[in-house]
């Protein structure tokens, strides 16, 4: 069936993480830009970039001297292959147990306060069994897909000639942030064709129906995929930016750890204070059909983000931004809708026409 849905508002494009996102490029290419006429700032920036060398420098020194007999190419090789997916591991399970927590007990007295930022069935238990079978998938993606492809990847390619990870090659702030913007970029791409590749109906229900069993999602969701999608619209787009950039090892684990977190904060069904909010893909996972992809941009572009912001849903297109603020996701919500005009609600923008969506 073919629905017609307004473009998404602009200024909710900007409020939302794309804007976000775009504010921290921005702000930092600036900042890189004022450290050449302020010293101050100038010293605070080699500080910076001093520490971060000299840390990866002791992770390489010491896989070098204890596992490594030495080795530069050897080293390289076991910090792109397995380090970065023992961070990978590491990360995801951590983040997500942490949820799970609040999942299995919301109403336990030490932590029952996170339900004031739960998005969808506050205080409601999740299903055990469900989440048992869905983080043995998760498991079975991370042993039996990411290791297996990091290794053929590092083996049987030329990524190894690409990406340096030796201490003296990490690159200055300034080419830092020019990596993380294409990187980004390259990724919002990779996920949000990809993803909608996998919504078409012959792909849908062969592999990425596995996927949508949730329609509220929880932190686990985030990799519970079948294989070829985890390999094709998860593991792809994450590993594409940086093999087109060349980017250093470094740069690699740090765009690594973000992916992770931000992938398990907006599957997490929450959406806590100073995180990344999580209402998008969460009306993704209610909806089916729209928000496609994670920074939004192309979504507003393709006019898949329409039904987030009609009347009904409003209050939730309004909540896509991070909160600076402590109040609980209901306050948030009045403090947003009390806008009116002779005692209805403001009509949203007007958009310039409008698009078909599946």
């Amino acid at each position: 069936m073919v629905r017609k849905y307004e473009r998404g508002p602009i200024k909710n494009l900007l409020k939302s993480s794309t804007g976000f996102t775009a504010g921290l490029i921005l702000g930092g290419l600036a900042l890189d830009q004022l450290q050449h006429f302020n010293p101050a700032v100038g010293a605070v920036g080699s500080f910076v970039r001093s520490g971060v060398v000299g840390a990866w420098t002791g992770v390489y020194d010491y896989t070098k001297n204890n596992w490594a007999g030495g080795d530069d190419e050897q080293t390289a090789y076991l910090l792109m292959v397995f380090g970065s997916n023992i961070m990978h591991f590491v990360t995801f399970w951590t983040q997500c147990l942490i949820h799970t927590v609040f999942d299995f007990w919301p109403t336990n007295p030490l932590w029952s306060w996170t339900q004031a930022w739960r998005i969808q069935n506050p205080d409601e238990p999740t299903n055990r069994m469900k989440l048992f079978k869905t983080a043995m998938v998760c498991l079975f993606n991370q042993l039996c897909i990411n290791f297996p492809l990091a290794y053929v990847g590092w083996k049987y390619t030329d990524v190894s000639s690409k990406m340096s990870t030796h201490p003296d090659d990490i690159p200055t702030f300034n080419a830092f942030l020019k990596m993380m913007a294409v990187i980004a970029i390259v990724e919002e791409i990779g996920f949000y064709y990809g993803h909608r590749l996998f919504h078409q109906p012959f792909f849908y229900k062969r592999f990425h129906k596995m996927h949508h069993e949730w329609t509220a999602s929880v932190s686990f969701v985030a990799i519970y995929a079948d294989p070829l999608e985890h390999i094709v619209s998860n593991l792809g787009p994450v590993m594409m930016g940086p093999y087109i950039c060349g980017a250093h090892g470094v740069v690699y684990w740090f765009w690594l750890w973000l992916a992770v977190a931000v992938t398990i904060q907006v599957h997490s069904g929450y959406h806590f204070p100073f995180l990344p909010s999580s209402e998008f893909h969460d009306f993704h996972h209610l909806k089916f059909n729209v928000n496609y992809g994670v920074l939004g941009f192309l979504d507003w572009f393709h006019c898949t983000d329409g039904m987030f912001y009609e009347d009904k849903y409003k209050h939730l297109g309004e909540r896509d931004r991070v909160f600076f603020s402590l109040s609980s996701k209901s306050e948030m919500t009045k403090q947003l809708s009390v806008a009116k005009v002779g005692g209805a609600m403001k009509a949203p923008i007007a958009n310039k026409g409008s698009c078909k969506t599946m």
